[in-house]
């Protein structure tokens, strides 16, 4: 699995760091939460919005835009900025704002056109920005430290109107294997191998697979399918299920 696809995972929103180097006596950080890591579309549901809290003691200035991922499923996905607003199949407002100690604001998505064929798979970036800090000179001498701006890069994605997942699993004495040939992404939200007992269980690495994905999970447990099941939990949207292989 690439380095891409698993910052895809359903647990967490991919992170952004930046480091500013400055001439100033202590290490600040700018703290912000926001209530979604996931946004999903349809023909149905066009419009979502996310609040998002500064919970440092200063006030907070943030950026935000919006990126389409060409061939989400492939190896070396590439990342396209949608930074025109008349054309952007996707819109955020506002694109910046201002948060005081303590704040929450909400920030509305707005998908402006449904897929096709397959998923539109989109990033949107909640980045603050640096301001100036004043402080004191300590006899004259400088020192350096770091400014730390923690950001979200927020996973949106956009399912077309006949949206199906058609999902095959392979099972081997050494591994499982999931394509999926349907034209909507799915979850798998966990995957364990257990005994036939199913006194000694362990926990599979989870992965959302595109449309035209292969995902292959090496097993802890070698043996067939009667000695040592793996259990799937995997959802396509509000849709979930579990299956033995």
């Amino acid at each position: 699995m690439s380095n891409f696809h698993a910052r895809f995972s359903y647990r967490r929103a991919v992170a952004l760091l930046t480091v500013v180097m400055i001439l100033t006596s202590g290490l600040a950080s700018a703290q912000i939460t926001v209530s979604k890591s996931i946004l999903e579309f349809s023909a149905d549901n066009l419009i979502q919005d996310v609040d998002v809290v500064n919970s440092a003691n200063h006030r907070i200035f943030l950026k935000m835009s919006v990126a389409q991922m060409i061939n989400p499923e492939s190896a070396e996905p590439s990342r396209i900025e949608l930074d025109d607003p008349r054309t952007s199949p996707l819109l955020v407002s506002p694109t910046q704002l201002m948060l005081l100690p303590g704040e929450r604001k909400r920030l509305r998505v707005i998908l402006r056109k449904v897929p096709d064929q397959r998923d539109d798979v989109y990033r949107l970036a909640v980045r603050p920005f640096v301001g100036e800090i004043e402080v004191g000179d300590n006899n004259n001498q400088k020192a350096s430290a770091l400014k730390v701006l923690l950001g979200y890069d927020l996973l949106v994605l956009a399912r077309p109107e006949n949206a199906s997942a058609q999902l095959d699993v392979a099972r081997t004495d050494s591994s499982i294997t999931f394509m999926n040939n349907g034209n909507t992404n799915v979850l798998l939200r966990r995957i364990t191998q257990c005994s036939a007992t199913e006194e000694e269980c362990e926990e599979l690495k989870p992965n959302r697979i595109y449309a035209g994905e292969r995902y292959e999970v090496e097993l802890p447990k070698k043996g067939d399918v009667a000695t040592y099941p793996v259990q799937v939990w995997h959802s396509q949207g509000l849709e979930s299920y579990k299956k033995v292989y």
